[in-house]
């Protein structure tokens, strides 16, 4: 260092590279994502640790999508609407999903299933949209 700076004006220096430095290795730490066997991961600091089922059109048609989902005893699974309508995620028995109107452009809707078992759902304003939720134990 210059022998003009004070002593104050070093401390400041070397607690911003100090700041610097731990800001670095914070990123660092993130990663980013990972590719094994041609399968893309995400960083584990963006993981929710929910499934996510994406309602959506395609072709001029409307849809759950993956259709079919499987899923282990105790896992979330969060409907987000991505279309331009309203929708809603009802099983096929009546009792167990019911969800009220899931909005357009980034509506959701969360639910864990706590049962194994395959539960067959579908949206109640567009009988054709179909689902399928299988749980593991």
């Amino acid at each position: 260092m210059h022998k003009d700076v004070g002593p104050i004006r070093a401390y400041r220096v070397r607690w911003l590279a100090g700041v610097l430095a731990a800001g670095m290795l914070f990123l660092a730490g993130c990663g980013g994502s990972t590719t094994e066997s041609g399968r893309t991961h995400a960083p584990a600091a963006l993981n929710t640790g929910a499934s996510q089922v994406k309602i959506n059109e395609q072709d001029e048609k409307y849809r759950f999508d993956p259709a079919v989902l499987t899923i282990r005893k105790g896992a979330t699974v969060v409907w987000t609407n991505i279309s331009d309508s309203p929708h809603t995620v009802t099983s096929d028995s009546g009792t167990l999903l019911a969800s009220s109107t899931v909005t357009p452009s980034g509506g959701t809707f969360r639910f864990t299933f706590t049962q194994p078992g395959t539960y067959h759902y579908h949206c109640t304003i567009h009988p054709s949209m179909q689902g399928t939720i299988v749980v593991t134990g």
